[in-house]
């Protein structure tokens, strides 16, 4: 616990202030736990410090050990701020400060002797002023002579007065307070500064009578005097600073030598450092009475000063004890020996302080006051009082003796206003001249503006001269320049160069002078403004002829398309005409600038030119196309799924298939296809992908090149930025380089109005087409997407607006495509009254698919795919939906109808999947394995309808032994009359190998008839990828296989259940074999 406290006094006790003093004193400590709240890991130690500062406040610090072994505040609460203490338990205890905090200790007497020492210097801390409530804590009571005793003891122990505890106390005066505090500067004034007053040391109600000369030096009270509370302010007076102008006072000794070692006592630095500065009412000069006592107090000063024994200015002698008596002896001795003899200066000091002991013992240190009560401070208060007014009168003496004891101060007096009285008249002078100078220098001031100004006129007048004539020369176009805009050709090379440099000089002269209204050059300016529209309704009239001329020239007889090598119709490039016209795009950009009515004009009359050209050539080139387009046969036109009407009105396109219609395999139709296309005809949608791409092509051309000739773009360039001028005549260009509102609207619909016969055009190809053949419209949408797409890259809005039209309205009639077919599969199921195989709508799908999946060969990542591939599934729903509801159809019978419906299932679903099988087309590969799964649930159902005509009392007996074995035993099933011996050898005996054989013959019979009616309707040119009879071969198999699992069963359950009977079946297995082996249907 010591070497604990030793560590916490180190770590936070040791500071000590400017006088090398504790600040603050360690009381008592005690070591708590605290929950550690967010940071977790349960408690951490912590340690709840006591201690009192030096100007009598008392703190709570809590602290924590560091890992060095130090300790470290981290928060403080004033004493005063304690409200309330209780003990919960003798480990833990709750403070109430700003708010409660509870603590766990580790100790109980540690925790005892910690509140104990709390609430002590609480109490004295407080005066007992303050409430404090308790709670398994003993109050302490402390009486007022103790709380005195405490409180002078904690004041005075080793401390050095500083201002906080100067202004600590709220009853001190505001004189007692400031002369607390000495400034250190003071300690090294001269000793011309100090008073003439002998200094007495009024530091209390009392002073202690010691022997030793130091007592009267003491800064505290003794420890014999009881002051009451209210007067413990009083120790804080200090004693005036003597100075070294020194006067005789009635308070002192009559007797010199009594009084001289006490002055050298007093005027010691460590005297003077405790004493206020009373400078301002010293003395000029000694009296001459105490003159002669001035060397001796000097000299005691300095030899005090430089006394090897002394103590640090700033440190205080207190309280009598050995040490400082010593002290202040060896002091006094020191200086003594240097001056005068030793024993005779202590013996004048001693017999000084007695005089002014016995001095200040006349006085009455307590006064009554109003009410009869004993106070102290006001015998104070009159020896300070007197004390001031012997100082001032003592003052006004020294003066007036000074002006008394010499006759020539009246001599000097007289001088000394003659001489101020020259002084003014001197004065008077200087402030005339002055007078004088400042207007001579506002006279100088005003000639030097006034040159400044001409000087600055004279250059902005040359300035505006070199202006002048500069602007001339801008604005003054050579005859030469005129002439070459009026006479020069249009039409060489050449010619449009010197055209060009002749125009230049026109456009600077017109750009500088677009702001200025100087009557010099407006009438040159309205000369060249005429040059200019003259010009410029030149340039026009000859470009609007050249625009028609090489239209007409490109054109020629052929409306301007040749024939390729292939037979193929090309339209012509304009390459010559956008390198001809290319050669004006200078001559454009001056028009476009200098003359803006002309050239929207001009652009007016392109426009037409272009569209006629392009008119010309693109219908010439749709018409030639459309003469490539092959016109489906008239047997697949007949190919539908219904025998709806096509929505274009195609003749014959929507029929049932007639008897004896071929449906063409895929391998089949693609080798026609390519052998027709060698004959030159093409499908509608290669012949369109062929012309778009020519149309598109020619539209891109056509927008780069009036993008480069009309300037129809945000790039913001000009004549000057064309023929390279200076940024002058750039920056004038761009702020007039803006064109009106209905100029911008007319360039910014070129294409629009170059191409807007177009899109009446496509639709009427489009039309024509699709009567031809209305399926190629899958491959017309998959190469408009493929424009469109490139269209999107390129960023041409003309080109994607014109697609996406197209696009749009074929999406529509592709739809109404579908939505027919849907109509016609139904339509089918209503008119159908009898099975006829396979029906027309199957048949059909497989050329369907085939025809359009020709169509979207590299279109998997195109819409049109997409929409192919939900048409699929919603014809292959309609189509599974029909068939179920025409077999639902057929037959008069329960059982006929029932084995009617598997048959056309079976006949259409084994014929879909034969074909979808065949082709690769994700899309239906989902469809196939729906097929599948019909065609073997219908056939399992065919077989065991098929199976209950020749079979049905086997299959009946050994079901229901099947049934029976699973709730019963062996000997239940023996003895019961439908399962014993005699019933299963009465079965077997219907069944020999013989009959078997007979009911095998008659059931192929029966098969064969039901899947050749639908064979016997159809010719022999019937052709397609699956031979007719395969479905009977499929089902003939699956009834052979199925027959020889149950006989295999029926064997199995025999020897299970009837093994010691020797009954058996009258048949195996291999006469099952044999029996479909002289039954090969279809083979």
């Amino acid at each position: 616990m010591a070497d604990q406290r030793q560590k916490i006094i180190a770590s936070v006790f040791s500071r000590r202030n400017a006088a090398g003093n504790l600040e603050e004193t360690y009381v008592s400590h005690v070591k708590i736990w605290e929950e550690a709240g967010n940071e977790g890991g349960g408690r951490k130690p912590r340690y709840i410090l006591l201690s009192q500062s030096n100007n009598g406040a008392g703190f709570i610090h809590k602290s924590k050990l560091n890992t060095n072994g130090t300790f470290s505040v981290g928060k403080t609460w004033r004493l005063v701020e304690l409200r309330a203490i209780q003990v919960a338990n003798p480990l833990s205890f709750n403070l109430t400060l700003s708010r409660t905090y509870r603590w766990q200790t580790e100790s109980r007497d540690d925790q005892i002797n910690f509140l104990e020492s709390l609430v002590r210097l609480f109490r004295v801390v407080t005066n007992n002023q303050a409430p404090l409530q308790l709670d398994g804590v003993q109050d302490v009571v402390i009486s007022a002579a103790e709380n005195q005793a405490i409180a002078k003891e904690s004041k005075f122990i080793d401390r050095i007065p500083s201002p906080a505890n100067s202004l600590s106390g709220s009853n001190r005066a505001p004189r007692t307070q400031a002369s607390r505090a000495v400034p250190q500067s003071n300690l090294e004034q001269p000793q011309s500064n100090s008073s003439p007053i002998p200094p007495l040391q009024a530091r209390g109600p009392g002073l202690s009578r010691s022997g030793s000369p130091a007592s009267s030096l003491r800064e505290r009270r003794p420890p014999s005097i009881v002051v009451p509370p209210h007067a413990a302010a009083l120790p804080t007076h200090q004693p005036r600073r003597p100075s070294n102008a020194t006067s005789t006072s009635n308070h002192v000794s009559t007797t010199q030598k009594e009084t001289i070692p006490f002055r050298a006592v007093q005027d010691s630095p460590n005297n003077r450092m405790r004493l206020p500065d009373r400078t301002n009412n010293s003395s000029p000069t000694p009296s001459a009475k105490t003159r002669n006592l001035v060397p001796k107090v000097d000299k005691l000063t300095t030899n005090a000063a430089l006394s090897p024994s002394r103590r640090d200015q700033n440190t205080r002698i207190s309280y009598f004890d050995p040490s400082n008596q010593a002290l202040l002896d060896r002091l006094i001795v020191g200086a003594a020996d240097t001056q005068i003899d030793g024993e005779g200066e202590e013996e004048n000091a001693q017999a000084t302080l007695t005089n002014v002991e016995e001095m200040i013992e006349g006085y009455e240190w307590a006064s009554d006051d109003v009410i009869g009560r004993k106070m102290t401070k006001g015998a104070v208060d009159l020896i300070e009082a007197r004390l001031l007014d012997e100082l001032m009168a003592l003052e006004k003496a020294n003066i007036h003796s000074f002006l008394e004891s010499d006759d020539r101060l009246a001599l000097v007096m007289k001088y000394m206003d003659e001489a101020i009285s020259e002084l003014d008249n001197m004065d008077g002078l200087i402030s005339t001249y002055k007078i004088h100078l400042n207007a001579v220098s506002d006279d100088i001031l005003y000639i030097q503006s006034q040159n400044r100004g001409l000087q600055v006129q004279t250059q902005n007048q040359r300035a505006l001269l070199a202006e002048l004539q500069n602007l001339l020369r801008t604005v003054h176009v050579d005859q030469d320049a005129l002439v070459t805009l009026t006479q020069q050709s249009l039409e060489q090379a050449q010619s449009i160069q010197r055209l060009e440099e002749a125009a230049v000089q026109l456009y600077k002269a017109l750009q500088a002078g677009r702001d200025t209204d100087m009557a010099a050059t407006m009438e040159r300016l309205q000369e060249y403004r005429t040059h200019n529209s003259q010009f410029c309704k030149r340039m026009f009239d000859f470009l609007s002829i050249m625009f028609i001329a090489q239209s007409k020239l490109l054109l020629g007889d052929t409306s301007g398309l040749v024939k390729s090598s292939g037979s193929r119709t090309t339209a012509i490039p304009h390459r010559d005409i956008e390198s001809y016209l290319g050669r004006y795009a200078g001559l454009m950009l001056y028009l476009r600038e200098m003359d803006e009515s002309i050239y929207s004009r001009l652009c007016a009359t392109y426009f037409s030119a272009a569209s006629e050209l392009h008119s010309a050539q693109m219908k010439g080139l749709l018409s030639a196309h459309l003469n490539l387009v092959k016109k489906a046969p008239e047997d697949e036109l007949e190919q539908a799924f219904s025998p709806l009407p096509t929505p274009l009105g195609a003749k014959g396109a929507g029929g049932m298939r007639r008897a004896g219609t071929l449906i063409r395999s895929p391998m089949e139709s693609r080798r026609k296809d390519r052998a027709e296309q060698q004959d030159g005809d093409l499908r509608a949608s290669e012949v369109f992908g062929m012309f778009l791409e020519q149309i598109v092509t020619l539209i891109y051309h056509e927008d780069d090149f009036i993008t480069d000739f009309l300037q129809i773009n945000d790039a913001g360039l000009t004549f000057a930025d064309y023929m390279g001028l200076d940024n002058y005549f750039r920056r004038q260009a761009a702020r007039s380089a803006t064109l009106s509102q209905t100029t911008t609207k007319l360039v910014r619909g070129a294409l629009d109005l170059i191409f807007g016969f177009l899109p009446a055009e496509l639709k009427t190809w489009l039309d024509a087409a699709l009567v031809m053949d209305n399926m190629e419209i899958v491959g017309i949408l998959a190469f408009l997407e493929r424009f469109q797409v490139e269209a999107e890259e390129k960023g041409n809005p003309f080109v994607l607006n014109l697609l996406e039209k197209q696009h749009t309205r074929l999406k529509l009639i592709f739809d109404r495509h579908i939505s027919d077919h849907l109509k016609g599969i139904e339509q089918t199921k209503l008119t159908s009254k009898k099975r006829k195989g396979v029906a027309l709508f199957v048949k059909h799908f497989s050329a369907y698919t085939s025809r359009i999946e020709n169509q979207l060969i590299g279109a998997n990542t195109l819409e049109i795919r997409t929409n192919v591939d939900s048409a699929y599934e919603k014809i292959v729903q309609t189509m599974f939906d029909s068939l179920k509801q025409i077999a639902k159809l057929e037959g008069e019978g329960e059982d006929k109808g029932q084995l009617n419906y598997h048959v056309i299932l079976i006949e259409n679903m084994h014929y879909f999947v034969a074909e979808i099988s065949q082709m690769d087309v994700p899309s239906l590969i989902a469809s196939s394995r729906r097929a599948e799964a019909m065609y073997d649930e219908n056939l399992a159902a065919y077989i065991k309808i098929i199976f209950r005509r020749p079979f049905g009392k086997i299959i009946d007996f050994f079901e229901a032994l099947d049934r029976a074995t699973k709730d019963s035993s062996s000997s239940d099933i023996t003895s019961n009359s439908n399962f014993n011996k005699a019933a299963l050898r009465k079965v077997a005996k219907e069944y020999n190998s013989k009959d078997v054989r007979k009911h095998i013959e008659i059931l192929a019979k029966r098969v064969e008839k039901h899947f050749t009616e639908a064979s016997e309707k159809t010719t022999t040119e019937d052709v397609s990828s699956i031979a007719p009879g395969r479905v009977l071969v499929g089902v003939w198999k699956a009834c052979e296989e199925e027959l020889v699992r149950l006989t295999e069963s029926y064997l199995s359950q025999i020897a299970l259940w009837y093994a010691s009977s020797g009954v058996s079946l009258e048949y195996s297995v291999s006469d099952v074999e044999t029996a479909f082996r002289r039954q090969r249907l279809g083979s």
